[in-house]
């Protein structure tokens, strides 16, 4: 009996969708489309080996959390796009690294917003997707930002996930327009697995050589690439020890990430550390880009060190100030060392 309930329900539907079909608004229609294509809709990111995202980006994280509470490492590795697989080596221990997040850290999660934007040019389609999302950590909330692409009619290896990055929400202006391959996570210090090691922090060698004076052992610490494209570098070094030995009271860690990426033709181990700075004339933040392995060995040591005036832990800044961002993304842009005073210096 319910059966036969279910069948004339969908029948009625399916009239009533019909005799409008001729006065639907745009807007109706693509709403009508998606109720038809729900009762055909699949139950898998990946059948027959393709990617098979939902019509609703909802849908599409809810599955996806679905699996890695399910530990289904394959099939979250299955629906990465074939360029992704092939460009990033340590992809299944990125996904076991998300996967162990999400179990230590993440007490509960919330789907905020999804886009699924679209484009055609000369007969070539591509659509791709961005879903935001909050993961809720005893320590603060980060932003989980995902991305795919849904549809290329042009480069049709780029079809699947392109990347999951998970990163503290307050620092959204800078890394969301970050488009990294595969999955980039940046903890916080409290949150960083107890079986990564991080060994002597970037910042503590250069405290104990800015006390030594020993400007030549901080120069040294960048990478012969650096040195070559960083203007000013010895004199910025100089600046770099005065302010670290006169003016510095005390510091903390604040963030970590450590990936593989890509520089040319050169695969290169990264990590980005964020520091706070505490002074007398107010708290700073101190960022530190390093390549720490290399297939190129003149790209290994620092690459930037970018000191500015900081917000204080948890403030979001404004996301029209594009002054501030500037500071927080010149160490990605450029190489060699960045010094920004407070105002009363």
């Amino acid at each position: 009996m319910k059966q036969l309930v279910r069948i004339l329900s969908v029948v009625l539907a399916l009239t009533f969708l019909m005799l409008c079909l001729t006065s639907c608004t745009g807007h109706q229609m693509s709403q009508i489309q998606g109720f038809l294509n729900s009762f055909s809709e699949h139950t898998d990111l990946v059948e027959d080996g393709e990617y098979k995202p939902f019509n609703v980006p909802r849908m599409t994280m809810e599955k996806l959390m679905e699996y890695v509470e399910d530990e289904n490492i394959d099939i979250i590795y299955e629906a990465f796009s074939p360029a992704v697989k092939e460009e990033t080596d340590d992809l299944y221990e990125k996904i076991r690294e998300f996967m162990r997040f999400y179990e230590n850290t993440v007490t509960s999660w919330e789907y905020t917003s999804g886009s699924q934007p679209g484009k055609r040019i000369n007969g070539v389609v591509l659509v791709t997707q961005t879903i935001f999302n909050d993961f809720f950590a005893d320590n603060g909330t980060y932003r989980c930002d995902f991305s795919d692409v849904t549809r290329s009619t042009e480069q049709p290896e780029t079809v699947g996930i392109s990347s999951i990055m998970l990163y503290p929400e307050e620092l959204s202006p800078e890394y969301a327009p970050k488009k990294p391959s595969g999955i980039y996570i940046v903890y916080r210090v409290e949150d960083i697995p107890e079986d990564i090691s991080i060994g002597l922090s970037s910042l503590e060698t250069l405290m104990e050589l800015s006390q030594a004076e020993n400007t030549d052992g901080i120069y040294e610490m960048f990478s012969l690439t650096a040195n070559r494209n960083a203007k000013g570098l010895q004199e910025k070094t100089s600046e770099l020890l005065s302010f670290l030995f006169e003016r510095v009271t005390a510091w903390e860690p604040y963030t970590w990430t450590r990936n593989v990426e890509k520089f040319d033709e050169d695969s290169a181990t990264t990590q980005e550390m964020f520091f706070y700075l505490h002074t007398d004339d107010g708290l700073y933040r101190c960022d530190i880009r390093e390549v720490l392995e290399s297939t190129n060995q003149e790209d290994v040591g620092f690459s930037s060190i970018s000191i500015f005036p900081a917000l204080y832990p948890g403030e979001k800044p404004a996301y029209e100030d594009d002054v501030y961002k500037g500071y927080c993304t010149w160490g990605r842009e450029n190489m060699g060392i960045s010094i920004v005073y407070q105002q009363e210096d």
